[in-house]
């Protein structure tokens, strides 16, 4: 007997079978579909997606500026465009439209814009690329003509972007730097805070189907860019101008190698001036020679001479070694283990007292001091004094010095050291000991930068000025700066002299060393200073190296030293005050024999 839902049990069996067989016929046909794309057809479907290209536009950010004290900019990013080729699209519309010529047109067109050749854009132009960078950087005027032209140059995309741009030109060239043609800083504020001025690249992500249409906007990325932060100087561009034109008129003079100048705040470590000759323009900076973008102020240690001998009567002073008014019998030389080192005096002066020597710049009284202090106590004042590490100003390249370790110092290379031979130091280390001098003998960290600003404005970080240590007491301080306002005012450095002000000051003039030999033809000419008392408002140091036609910075640095701080003087509009350099019975400008 057949049950009575058995017709319904079957028919339930058949659907069940059919959707098994479906099911079976379907997994075998993705089956086959997986193995003809992966198998079977996989070149057809790889040239299908080579067919499309995507390509990732980095948006360069909004790249901070770089201003002087006072707020004027001396970098910034100005409009401009960069100018992009599709060649595969300009192939594409010329078959289609049947134009053999638009190359040839579109490369004239460019040709009238951009300084490249008819010749060069075609090559350009040509090819099976989706994507030719032809001008990275475009001034906005001659961009804008482009745009104007966008519809009558298919496969062509101008883009808006920024260009670095030096309002100022030459000035401060090297604090400033330079940005290269990838965006990247190079010397200067530019390349020592790159990654802050720089700010954060954006991005944008297109893709291009195989017959060069754009593909719909939902397949696009896009990361927008964060704009840096600006940086605003301690230099005030004005006292950077002039002691830039006194200096380049100087060094022209004298025909020297190179020279600087550096005008420091004593109190703050505040950097006034870093000018340095030979200089460069950033905005054609591919049209000198590299070695014009060297900051010889920190970069470049160099011999100091006697501007080095305010370190040596610090410590003699201090040690109590030696009185100002200790009396040395100088005959033009002194004998060492064996070795006659002379003065620059040939006979000397017969007997001086220790503030006459610093006077007269002898270097026979500075060895004596050198020897009776040990390369152990004089080494201790040098880097109380900011020497044997980098000046940390804030600018690429500071150097150390050169220094002989203590333990290899003999008696012949202490002699010389006290009288700034057989070392080399950098400008900015001078300068720093200098102000630490003019500072009553506290040693501030020399500064270049004055803040951090935001994109809008707001001042991110404030630089506070960073107190190193004190190197000598306030009473050695003050002997010191007795002492060397008599080398200004009976001195060698009476060309250093400004009517009714009252500086105090050191000359300096150190032999290079030329393939490892003392050379008696190369010679750094240098003076060193502040003013005015018995207050200082600024210290300076102007050096030349490998002056010709004279040697001593009496001669070659103290007159340019004086020129500038008489400018300073007008400047701040600070009157002369009532005590001088001046001696009676001496006329200004008037020296003796320069040291």
């Amino acid at each position: 007997m057949v049950p009575p839902d058995a017709p319904r049990r079957r028919r339930f069996q058949l659907r069940a079978a059919a959707a098994l067989l479906l099911a079976v016929l379907w997994a075998a046909w993705l089956l086959w579909r997986v193995t003809a794309i992966q198998v079977l057809h996989s070149g057809t479907y790889a040239a299908m997606a080579q067919a499309e290209d995507v390509h990732t536009f980095t948006i360069p950010a909004t790249r901070g500026s770089i201003l002087d004290a006072h707020g004027h900019v001396l970098a910034l990013d100005v409009p401009a465009y960069t100018i992009t080729a599709a060649p595969r699209v300009i192939e594409q519309t010329a078959r289609t439209t049947n134009d053999p010529g638009l190359l040839g047109q579109e490369a004239h067109l460019l040709a009238r814009v951009l300084p490249y050749s008819v010749g060069q854009l075609r090559s350009a132009l040509s090819g099976n690329s989706w994507y030719r960078l032809i001008d990275p950087f475009v001034a906005s005027a001659r961009g804008r003509v482009l745009l104007n032209e966008a519809n009558a140059l298919p496969g062509i995309t101008v883009m808006p972007t920024e260009q670095r741009s030096y309002p100022s030109g030459r000035l401060a060239a090297q604090v400033v730097g330079f940005v290269n043609g990838s965006g990247v800083g190079v010397a200067g504020i530019e390349e020592q805070d790159n990654a802050l001025l720089a700010g954060k690249a954006g991005s944008e992500t297109v893709a291009f189907a195989g017959n060069g249409e754009l593909l719909p906007a939902w397949t696009h990325k896009y990361t927008a860019p964060v704009a840096g932060d600006s940086i605003q100087l301690t230099i005030d561009g004005s006292i950077q101008r002039e002691a830039e034109k006194l200096l380049a008129a100087d060094v022209k003079h004298w025909k020297a190698k190179n020279g600087t100048i550096i005008i420091m705040d004593p109190k703050t470590g505040a950097v006034l001036a870093l000018a340095n000759y030979p200089t460069f323009n950033p905005n054609t900076y591919y049209t000198f020679s590299p070695v014009n973008f060297t900051d010889w102020a920190v970069q470049d240690p160099i011999p100091p001479g006697s501007i080095f001998k305010p370190v040596t009567a610090s410590a003699g002073l201090q040690d109590g070694v030696v009185q100002p008014t200790t009396v040395f019998d100088t005959i033009g030389y002194k004998i060492v283990n064996g070795v006659r080192i002379n003065d620059w005096m040939p006979n000397g002066w017969g007997p001086i007292s220790f503030t006459r020597g610093l006077e007269l710049s002898s270097d026979q009284v500075f060895m004596t001091v050198g020897l009776k202090l040990g390369v152990q106590r004089l080494y201790a004042m040098a880097k109380a004094y900011g020497f044997f590490h980098p000046s940390n100003v804030g600018l690429p390249g500071d150097s150390n010095g050169i220094f002989i370790p203590a333990s290899q110092v003999n008696a012949v290379d202490l002699a010389t050291i006290a009288f700034g031979q057989g070392i080399a130091v950098t400008p900015m280390q001078e300068a720093t000991m200098i102000s630490a001098v003019a500072n009553g003998g506290v040693v501030m960290q020399p500064q270049i930068r004055k803040a951090v600003l935001s994109p809008s404005g707001q001042v991110v970080q404030s630089m506070k000025p960073i107190t190193e240590g004190r190197a000598i007491s306030p009473f050695v301080a003050h002997e010191l700066h007795v002492m060397m306002e008599r080398e200004v005012g009976y001195g060698t450095g009476i060309p250093a002299q400004v009517k009714g002000y009252t500086w105090a000051g050191k000359t300096g003039t150190a032999q290079q060393v030329v393939n490892g030999r003392t050379s008696t033809s190369v010679y750094v000419s240098s003076y060193a200073g502040y003013g005015p008392m018995p207050h200082p408002r600024f210290a300076m140091i102007v050096m030349l190296n490998d002056p010709r036609g004279a040697i001593y910075g009496a001669q070659v640095s103290a007159p340019t030293w004086a020129k500038m701080a008489a400018w300073l003087m007008k400047y701040w509009r600070i009157p002369p005050n009532l005590s001088t350099n001046l001696p009676n019975g001496v006329a200004q400008g008037n020296s003796i024999p320069p040291g």
